[in-house]
Parts: C-alpha cells; sequence; structure tokens
C-alpha cells in the first residue's frame, strides 16, 4: 500500500508485520550456565600434608582471570607466586619454592576446594 501525499509525492507505506517467530528481532535471552564456578579471587587457607607427614598450612592468595589463576602462597617459609588453572569445578596450581615445588589438583565446591598434590597427599582450602 503506497500514500499519496496532497503534493502527489509518494509516502513510505506501513512496515508489514509478520506472525512468524523467526521475524523477530528481540534478542534471546540464555539461560546463565549452571556449570560456571564462581570466581576464586580472594585469600584461602590451604591445608596439606608435607613429605615427611606432618600436616602443613598456608594462606593462598588467588586472583582469577579467565581460566588462569595467579597469585602468592605464604606459608611459614615467606611467600612464593602460583601459577593455575580452573575449568569449570576442576583446579590446579603449582607453588615453586626455592629447593622444591608442589603441584596441587583438585575441585571446588563453593567457598572450599579439595584434592591431591602430584605426591599423592591429600590437601583442603576454605576461603577466609
Amino acid at each position: 500500500m503506497v500514500f499519496i501525499s496532497a503534493g502527489g509525492g509518494a509516502l513510505c507505506a506501513p512496515a508489514q508485520q509478520s506472525d512468524s517467530p523467526a521475524a523477530s528481532s528481540a534478542p534471546q535471552e540464555t539461560a546463565p550456565d549452571s556449570q560456571a564456578a564462581p570466581s576464586l579471587t580472594g585469600s584461602w587457607q590451604v591445608t596439606w600434608t608435607a613429605r615427611n607427614g606432618t600436616g602443613r598450612q598456608a594462606t593462598l592468595d588467588l586472583k582469577q582471570e579467565g581460566d588462569k589463576l595467579s597469585g602468592s602462597f605464604q606459608g611459614e617459609r615467606g611467600s612464593v607466586p602460583i601459577k593455575g588453572s580452573v575449568k569449570g569445578t576442576e583446579i590446579t596450581f603449582e607453588v615453586k619454592m626455592p629447593r622444591r615445588k608442589i603441584s596441587f589438583s583438585g575441585t571446588v565446591d563453593g567457598d572450599k576446594m579439595s584434592g591431591t598434590t602430584e605426591q599423592g597427599a591429600s590437601w583442603t582450602a576454605a576461603r577466609q
């Protein structure tokens, strides 16, 4: 349909509406990913079993950027940097000390983490 103005020029026809759902340009909302882990950025109290069988504790200060983890591991002998990663609820990080390194792997469950070191010792962590 075209309208003619009093001056003789044509005016635009009104846009045609479609009942088709595909014609809708409204953005579709998506449900949040239920497997997405919360940010691990923050301070965590870590407990693990050392090579000699004694219990150890340290403070783990994490910074998460996407799936990459960085930060520091503050133990009884000082602070050292860490590097790691997180995918969903799976976490891995490595602590390089002056004479050795410890690799931690495990799972995240809210404000708690747990797993084993590469030597097979268990570890846990809780958000502070």
